[in-house]
């Protein structure tokens, strides 16, 4: 590839992680689509033809922003620019000479008049003129592309500094200030003003090691920020962590961890990284490993360091951005500061320990959830009703998960403690349930979650042990908040899995129920991340509870509580929107997992109203697709559903065997009432493809039906009858999905 190597390099103040790590997928690093800078040099007509993205690199670093872009042109490309112009009929009189309109045409593209050609379009003649653009030289447009790039970088919280300069509208916003920019093609440099700056040739090495630095060539602008202590590439940057990491590591008798992903943001915190060992008191072990972890992660950025069996050794490891030969001096430092922060946490602790979880959570009370909706201890109150409804009525099935059949409270108020709503006494489960709802909350209030609140859960997990609580209860308790994100471990027991659906529908109705749904980007209180929670929990553990059931008992604990009061109108909207949203999420599920959206539609359409069974249904169909047990199925519903829907009162009433007046009619009534007990029951046991199956002889009723009955009869009688017999139809296979969503193959019709 002929051309020359591009350069543009942005030298900023230290950028925070999450914006480089942004900025790369702007600038298309991962390869996978085109990024900013490809897009605007495509643009320019600066990319040569042929140019594969093998040929473009990203480089961030904390101080600096790279492009290198190789076979660059020095002039721009050459395009052919395609202009219609007036209607041949308009532009030559009947003589074949030009009009003015033909002239003026020609001039106004600086063509002449014999070089206009002629094309066609919805029937009419027009002339065109082809054009050659200018192509200015590379250095003359670069300067344009690099403030592009500048402005085109999305800055999610820009900041502003210096002086607007005259005559612009706006102050310049980008992550951090800019302090040099640097453009080269080849060996010539690209020299422009920029606010306050000058584009050119001199770059900046580290901030301690390192002094100016001239790129006279950007082939050798690694090799430059080199020699001025500076790791460009951030990805070499990662591989000299772990490997100083790892030998670090082994000299100290251990191997690194790095539980709370601190390698990520080390990356982006080093231009010239170097790792380093420090020690703690060995008494500080007593602590809990996630409070030591914790300690060491969140606050300074350390690597644990751990013993084969996963014991936690007194040593810990650190990146440095600093002078290698000043590593003593900085290894004490931070010495210091983490035996003052684990002392402080041995403190709080133990004073945690000697209050003991259940005194915590008598304090509940004074601490306030939301201004609308209470303290929380009105919180924990809550998520008793909700596990309680979450287990009455449950039936276990074996290792499998549960069935709820249908929500006892559902607008019923709440559950009564210490036994179902037929009055037999709780299951171990539920009594576990209740048990760790009362404690859910307690942990809050301890010292060491004011000091650490990331380790929310987890201390109450250990205060609960510590208590005497049984296992269920204490694994409950720290389980309540996982997932923490949309692709995070979901909790491991049926306890933990219950409760943390308990308190993800409680925030969801508690945000409605306060005027405070997610609009838009804005979900202050990750309310959609609950939702997938709630999603993931479901079909982890094939939760088959309703929807609609869980909700409306989330609102139900609300009324009971006082905090809110909603009538018929308000409820009904409430429900039917949180339901929508938890329905999304596993809709952006199984969209996640490759399933078209014309199957995941239909399976959501589906007369069923648990998680496993939509996500069963959409699974199903995307294997079945192009069959003909599906194209079967789909065709009966589709011919039945055209007319099934003509009046309301058709689906009042059942059909009456008496109005009858055809075989048809009764052939269709009995394969319908033959089917339907094995189709419902494949349901039932989520074995869509047999519901399908048993479904299947229906088609050749329907057909014959279609063949021999007027369904739409001048008699009103009959009419609806018929409309009622193939509502009954499409009843049935409407359980199975709303099939008039899914496309047929032509041998399937």
């Amino acid at each position: 590839m002929s051309g020359s190597t591009l350069l543009i390099e942005l030298g900023c103040e230290e950028l925070p992680y999450r914006f480089c790590e942004a900025v790369l997928r702007q600038l298309g690093a991962d390869g996978a689509e085109a990024g900013l800078a490809e897009k605007l040099l495509a643009e320019a007509r600066l990319l040569p033809e042929g140019f594969t993205r093998d040929g473009l690199r990203v480089l961030v670093s904390p101080r600096r922003i790279a492009v290198l872009v190789r076979g660059v042109p020095e002039r721009q490309e050459p395009e052919t620019r395609r202009f219609r112009g007036p209607r041949v009929a308009a532009a030559f009189g009947p003589d074949g000479a030009p009009t003015k309109a033909g002239e003026g045409f020609a001039r106004s593209r600086g063509v002449a008049v014999a070089d206009l050609g002629r094309e066609t379009a919805d029937g009419v003649e027009f002339v065109i003129a082809e054009v050659d653009a200018p192509r200015a030289t590379a250095l003359e447009v670069l300067p344009t592309i690099v403030v592009r790039l500048i402005g085109s970088i999305q800055v999610p919280r820009g900041m502003r500094w210096g002086r607007r300069p005259p005559g612009t509208e706006e102050y310049l916003r980008f992550s951090r200030p800019l302090r040099w920019i640097v453009a080269k093609l080849g060996e010539a440099t690209v020299r422009a003003p920029f606010y306050d700056l000058e584009i050119g040739d001199v770059s900046q090495g580290h901030r301690v090691l390192g002094a100016p630095v001239t790129v006279d060539d950007p082939e050798r602008y690694e090799a430059a920020l080199k020699e001025a202590a500076v790791i460009a590439d951030h990805d070499e940057r990662r591989r000299l962590i772990v490997a100083g990491l790892d030998a670090t590591a082994r000299e100290a008798g251990g191997v690194w961890s790095d539980p709370g992903d601190v390698l990520a943001e080390a990356v982006y915190l080093a231009e010239w990284p170097s790792v380093a060992a420090g020690t703690f008191a060995e008494r500080h072990l007593r602590l809990p490993r996630a409070v030591l972890v914790t300690a060491m992660q969140s606050h300074q950025r350390y690597f644990p360091v751990e013993r084969g069996d996963g014991a936690l050794l007194p040593v810990f490891l650190y990146v440095s951005n600093g002078d290698p030969q000043a590593a003593a001096a900085v290894t004490h430092g931070n010495e210091r500061v983490l035996d003052g922060r684990l002392a402080d946490a041995e403190f709080a602790y133990d004073r945690d320990l000697a209050e003991g979880l259940p005194s915590m959570a008598g304090r509940l009370g004074t601490v306030v959830f939301h201004e609308k909706l209470g303290s929380l201890a009105d919180k924990a109150h809550r998520l008793g009703g909700l596990v309680a409804g979450l287990a009455a009525g449950v039936e276990a099935r074996g290792d499998a998960g549960l069935r709820l059949e249908s929500w006892p409270a559902c607008g019923g108020g709440e559950a009564t403690a210490g036994s179902t709503k037929d009055g037999a006494p709780e299951t171990a489960l539920a009594s576990d349930l209740r048990r760790a709802a009362v404690l859910a909350k307690a942990d809050l209030v301890s010292q060491v979650v004011i000091e650490f609140p990331s380790l929310q859960g987890a201390m109450g997990e250990i205060y609960a042990r510590a208590a005497g609580e049984t296992e269920a209860v204490g694994r409950a308790v720290g389980e309540q908040y996982l997932p923490l994100s949309a692709s995070a471990p979901v909790p491991t027991t049926m306890a933990g899995g219950l409760l943390a659906v308990a308190e993800k529908a409680d925030n969801i109705a508690g945000a409605w129920a306060a005027g405070e749904k997610p609009s838009g980007s804005r979900d202050p209180y990750g309310l959609r991340r609950a939702a997938m929670g709630i999603v993931r929990i479901a079909l982890g553990f094939e939760l088959r509870f309703p929807v609609r059931g869980l909700l409306c008992s989330a609102f139900d604990q609300y009324e009971v509580q006082g905090a809110v009061e909603l009538d018929d109108a308000t409820r009904a909207a409430a429900l039917d929107e949180t339901q929508a949203f938890v329905l999304e999420r596993l809709q952006a599920l199984l969209l996640d997992e490759g399933l078209p959206f014309a199957v995941v539609e239909a399976a959501l359409g589906a007369d069923a109203g648990d998680l496993p069974a939509l996500a069963a249904r959409a699974r199903a169909f995307a294997a079945l697709a192009g069959r003909g047990i599906l194209d079967v199925v789909v065709v009966a519903y589709d011919r039945c559903a055209s007319l099934a829907g003509k009046t309301g009162a058709a689906g009042a009433r059942p059909p009456d065997p008496a109005l009858f007046s055809g075989e048809a009619e009764r052939v269709l009534a009995a394969k319908l009432a033959e089917v339907t007990p094995a189709v419902r029951e494949a349901l039932d046991r989520l074995e869509i493809e047999v519901a399908l199956a048993a479904a299947a002889p229906l088609r050749a009723a329907v057909d014959r039906y279609f063949d021999d009955v007027l369904v739409m009869d001048p008699d009103e009688k009959i009419r609806e009858n018929r409309l009622a017999q193939l509502e009954a139809v499409t009843g049935l296979l409407g359980r199975i999905g709303a099939l008039d969503r899914l496309p047929t193959s032509e041998e399937g019709r």
